[in-house]
């Protein structure tokens, strides 16, 4: 089953998945330091908003230069199907009998693929350089998607602190949050995964552990010297 509007789909859960680790990993790592309340929501908040900003960014940037890449390589197929067209016919006529086809059909597919240059230019999108959907994409929306979602996730371990001064009982209730929600983006991951749902979640949450974990014990070490 294929999930419309997969794209989106894929930027909200790892924008998510991603925002709930680092943010958690940095509050690990200030916590394990014998920091205040104070001072962990402020460390968490900055990692809040600077990876939301980076994260959005970079997702623009990245699907803006799928984008530019599609159009290009669109280009090209126009031109050489406009000004090549026999080597191009060929191109289709060897794809497809690869496929399986035999002649006669197969003088009757390439005939009918060819006498459509649109047509044409996508199939050798699809076929010759396996380019499919990214004329769809949205810089913007890619942007919008994974830098909120990955606020959303941020903010999950982030909250505890911005209610309450009592540090010790802040971080239970943190990992706790986290470890759930992780588990939770880490199960939502098979939309697009196609992967056991219970095995991403605790994959998930194995992650954010490790990472934590680490974090921490960084943080417990610079704060001892």
């Amino acid at each position: 089953m294929h999930v419309p509007g997969g794209g989106l789909v894929r930027d909200l859960v790892f924008g998510a998945n991603d925002g709930l680790v680092a943010a958690f990993a940095v509050i690990s790592g200030v916590h394990g330091a014998d920091q205040s309340s104070k001072v962990i929501l402020i460390a968490g908040m900055a990692e809040l908003i600077g990876g939301m900003i980076a994260m959005g960014l970079g997702a623009y940037l990245s699907v803006k230069s799928a984008l530019e890449y599609f159009h290009g390589e669109r280009a090209r197929e126009e031109y050489e199907v406009e000004h090549y067209p026999e080597r191009e016919r060929h191109e289709v006529y060897e794809i497809y009998a690869q496929k399986g086809f035999e002649p006669p059909i197969l003088d009757q597919v390439v005939e009918h693929i060819c006498a459509d240059k649109k047509r044409w230019v996508s199939i050798m999108m699809r076929e010759e350089l396996n380019l499919i959907g990214e004329e769809h994409l949205s810089p913007v929306k890619s942007a919008l998607a994974t830098g909120f979602a990955y606020a959303f996730g941020a903010a999950m371990p982030v909250m505890p602190y911005a209610f309450s001064t009592n540090v010790t009982g802040d971080y239970q209730i943190s990992i706790g949050l986290t470890i759930g929600v992780l588990f939770f983006v880490g199960a939502a991951k098979t939309v697009v995964t196609a992967t056991k749902w219970w095995r991403s979640g605790l994959e998930a949450m194995l992650i954010g552990a490790l990472a934590a974990g680490a974090t921490y014990g960084i943080g417990a070490w610079v704060g001892s010297l």
